[in-house]
């Protein structure tokens, strides 16, 4: 248990006013105390990384949560486009025409769709009355970028076009992201933009969101510095990510997105950050770009969080405010 979740999830400083974008963040310094129980419970322990170079790849590629029962009738299993990326359709609140919800896991570009995340996409499908499709795009490192990127992309696209024999609605899709997902949910979202077909995408989802994987980002970043060490997703692990998935490709607008230049014509977006995560002024930042560039966005700093507000129990107010915020976000957007 004590490397649960791992690597779930992954400065253009000079662009913004930094005293206030950090007045943005939650600087409680105060830990939950129902996360810092968590963090007890599992054995939590950071792991250098040296430890994590010499660990066997596999002992980090399917370290997760144990799996959780649900409803077995309420997804399928499938496979599409030409490279057959292996796809979870969920469908547990049975509504007809349903939106749809793209949904790219975590996992540090490295872990594949592992069954201990099912429970949580059915979950999602039932919260938000939704059909959602789970993508379990390659990963490193026998997949590098762009592999991870490409699946993204391209089981975005075929959705976009088969929506309906889903049982979804392709008029309303929603891409949605978790930590290394939410690295590909900004770049699939970047890369309709230049391609045309952004106006597919309703709404971007985007929680514990690695922005910007450059080195020399990760030493200066407050957040990185600030939360380097014990907070559950740690920079050794973000470190440890990025020489995987993408070695030497960090300068590339499709690996750190907030490189790109323009951003205006984007999809609305959902930010969603945490207090006690390296990854959280990346958020700041690139809500901060968006919304220069005219992108509507709803964001949130949780207070005395971890990333991706890993650890607290069902029903936890941190929980129902960001669920609350993507129902009203998907609500909006779904009127124009």
């Amino acid at each position: 248990m004590k490397r649960f979740f791992l690597l779930t999830c992954f400065s253009l400083l000079s662009l913004f006013n930094t005293s206030e974008l950090l007045a943005q963040a939650c600087n409680t310094r105060v830990l939950d105390p129902k996360v810092a129980g968590f963090l007890k419970m599992i054995g939590y322990q950071d792991l250098s990384l040296e430890q994590l170079r010499a660990m066997p790849m596999e002992q980090i590629k399917f370290a997760g949560p144990p799996a959780i029962p649900y409803p077995k009738e309420d997804v399928r299993r499938i496979k599409i486009t030409a490279d057959s990326i292996p796809v979870l359709v969920f469908n547990a609140s049975k509504t007809p025409n349903a939106p749809i919800i793209i949904n790219y896991h975590g996992g540090g570009f490295i872990s594949p769709l592992l069954p201990g995340l099912e429970h949580s996409l059915w979950l999602e499908s039932k919260t938000y009355g939704a059909v959602v499709v789970a993508v379990d795009y390659r990963v490193a490192p026998e997949h590098r970028f762009p592999g991870a990127v490409n699946d993204s992309y391209n089981a975005f696209k075929w959705v976009a076009q088969h929506g309906k024999s889903l049982g979804g609605d392709p008029n309303r899709i929603v891409l949605m992201g978790n930590s290394a997902g939410a690295n590909l949910v900004a770049v699939i979202a970047q890369k309709a933009m230049k391609e045309g077909i952004a106006k597919k995408i309703k709404l971007q989802v985007l929680n514990g969101l690695p922005v910007d994987l450059r080195p020399k980002h990760m030493e200066t970043s407050v957040s990185y510095q600030q939360n380097a060490k014990g907070y559950f997703q740690t920079k050794d692990a973000c470190y440890f990510a990025v020489e995987t998935y993408a070695p030497n490709q960090y300068n590339n607008p499709e690996v750190s997105p907030i490189l790109t230049k323009d951003l205006s014509g984007l999809p609305p977006a959902v930010i969603i950050n945490a207090e006690f995560d390296p990854l959280r002024d990346d958020g700041i930042l690139y809500a901060a770009k968006l919304r220069q560039a005219g992108v509507k966005v709803w964001d949130k700093c949780f207070a005395g969080q971890i990333h991706c507000l890993i650890g607290l129990p069902p029903g936890a107010p941190a929980l129902l405010e960001y669920e609350a915020l993507v129902m009203t976000a998907m609500k909006e957007s779904f009127q124009k």
